[in-house]
């Protein structure tokens, strides 16, 4: 993320109105040209054959396919109301804040102005995916509405009726936003940044898993031809590094939103110090990076829904024979992981968790939602958020009409059986960090509501290697953990101490239990808790 500074506010706001500015300029001048009103000297044929390209493209892609994004969304099953009602029991319960919640959720309207029907229409997306509720649906809706007004402060209820003025926020029945990125920007960009990751996931011993289809993404990637392995997987093409080790567990990782250049010193320096640790005795630790295109700034196919998502992981998991590894997965990762966890066949093969600012816990807050799709952008960070991924479209449309959030969302009993570190960073503009990190750790029996424990008692815990670590990054905003070394040894000393001897019985060819040790897992948690306990940038 770009620093906060009204030098990176401007570059920002410059370099985007620039991008937008290519098409409609472009456009003019191919259209001046040909009617022969052009009124000053033709440029270089290099750069008017560059502004035809961008003409077409604007016209001839970008338009038909901003067209077809706004199909359906995929449809969540909620045809049972006693589960209904318990997921909206469930949501409320961990609401620390009802006023902004609402508000939030019908697009920072004041709570004084949202009328019963208002905070219905929102009821009907949210838990029964209609977009009206009809006669059948009122009684179930008055309960949930009955419900938080119970929990509002003061005894505030909501004015009765619909505020027409008052807008809700339902984004898979909402327009989905999306703004043009010229061709420049995929050639260049985004596809010179993936040759230049390619080159470095090679260099470091990466080998990568083409799928099948050549031209299936847009900018086109070189090494799904010259590759000689092929993905099992239909859509999901992925970097594989072998596992040959008889004592240590694999790594699954999975991206968030963007591409891959952004985490090449992060590969490269885990394998570097996973090569550290192998031996001609044990053999070394393998690695599989999963490569999910539809948010990787791309041109593609649509987002996969939960069960063909998890019906091509497993598959890929299958070719490699990995019926036990640790899970790694950052922002949007963190969805498809939950995915994953969701899947009893899968959640079996997944001993323990690394999580980085992760979007899947308290996804019925409005926060995600808000500040990726709605939200007006402020700090130059937020130009850069809103720019090149809020409306960047395989991510819009992913979040608009791929994305059911009662089959995303994870809770803290599905916490249990495994070890989790789960790392928040106090700027993150995107999730409610605080709010995340206050659940995680809330004890058990008390409510959210009276949750007065100060933000010292969590945020400043060390990382011991125990069931649950809650790592509280101080100064940094979303994903910036791996924007420098020191942060990103810490990520993989946590992840060499999760893949060390861990539980697994002849999972390669072992015929003994390796245990839990009562404190060290592999790696002593004061190598660790040395760099992690308090983060400060």
């Amino acid at each position: 993320m770009l620093p906060s500074s009204r030098g990176t506010l401007i570059f920002s706001r410059v370099f985007a109105w620039y991008f937008q500015c290519i098409a409609p300029l472009s456009i003019t001048y191919c259209f001046l040209v040909t009617s022969g009103y052009l009124p000053f000297e033709r440029l270089p044929c290099a750069l008017e054959a560059w502004m035809l390209a961008e003409s077409l493209f604007y016209l001839m892609v970008y338009l038909p396919m901003s067209h077809a994004v706004h199909g359906l969304a995929l449809k969540v099953d909620s045809s049972d109301r006693n589960q209904r009602r318990d997921l909206f029991n469930k949501c409320i319960s961990t609401i620390t804040d009802p006023v902004r919640y609402v508000s939030l959720w019908h697009r920072g309207s004041p709570i004084e102005s949202i009328g019963r029907e208002n905070f219905k229409e929102w009821i009907c997306w949210a838990f029964l995916d209609i977009g009206i509720g009809g006669p059948d649906e009122d009684d179930e809706l008055e309960e949930y509405v009955d419900m938080m007004e119970k929990i509002l402060p003061g005894g505030m209820k909501f004015r009765s009726g619909k505020n027409p003025a008052v807008q809700t926020l339902r984004f898979s029945l909402d327009p989905v936003n999306i703004s043009h990125k010229p061709l420049l920007f995929y050639v260049l960009g985004v596809g010179g940044a993936d040759i230049y990751a390619t080159l470095i996931m090679w260099y470091h011993g990466y080998q990568h898993y083409a799928t099948k289809e050549w031209f299936s993404s847009f900018p086109f990637r070189p090494q799904t031809v010259i590759s000689p392995h092929k993905s099992p997987a239909k859509h999901i093409s992925y970097w594989y590094r072998p596992h040959t080790s008889k004592t240590k567990l694999p790594i699954l990782y999975i991206h968030g939103i963007g591409i891959l250049h952004t985490y090449g010193d992060f590969f490269a320096e885990l394998a570097n110090t996973l090569d550290q640790e192998s031996s001609p005795e044990d053999g070394q630790i393998g690695i599989v990076i999963l490569e999910i295109l539809p948010i990787s700034f791309r041109m593609t196919h649509a987002a996969l829904s939960a069960t063909d998502m998890r019906s091509e992981i497993r598959s890929i998991l299958d070719q490699h024979s990995w019926s036990r590894f640790v899970l790694m997965a950052n922002s949007y990762g963190t969805i498809i992981s939950a995915q994953m966890l969701r899947n009893s066949s899968l959640n079996a093969r997944i001993c323990d968790v690394i999580f980085i600012d992760p979007v899947s816990f308290l996804l019925h807050l409005p926060d995600m939602t808000y500040n990726f799709t709605r939200r007006p952008p402020q700090s130059a960070s937020e130009h850069q958020l809103y720019y090149f991924a809020s409306t960047d479209m395989g991510a819009a449309h992913t979040l608009a009409r791929r994305f059911c959030w009662p089959d995303n969302i994870l809770w803290k009993e599905d916490l249990k059986g495994r070890r989790w570190t789960i790392m928040l960073s106090e700027l993150d503009i995107i999730v409610a960090a605080d709010a995340i990190g206050e659940y995680l750790t809330r004890p058990e029996g008390v409510k959210a509501l009276y949750d007065d424990r100060e933000g010292s008692v969590w945020k400043t815990t060390r990382w011991t290697g125990g069931e649950l670590d809650v790592m509280w990054l101080k100064g940094l905003n979303h994903a910036e953990v791996f924007d420098t070394k020191r942060d990103r040894k810490m990520v993989i000393d946590i992840a060499l101490s999760y893949a060390s001897p861990a539980r697994f019985a002849s999972t390669f060819g072992l015929d003994w239990t390796l245990k839990w040790e009562t404190q060290g897992h592999g790696m002593p948690a004061e190598k660790i808790t040395g760099t992690a306990k308090v983060h400060t940038s």
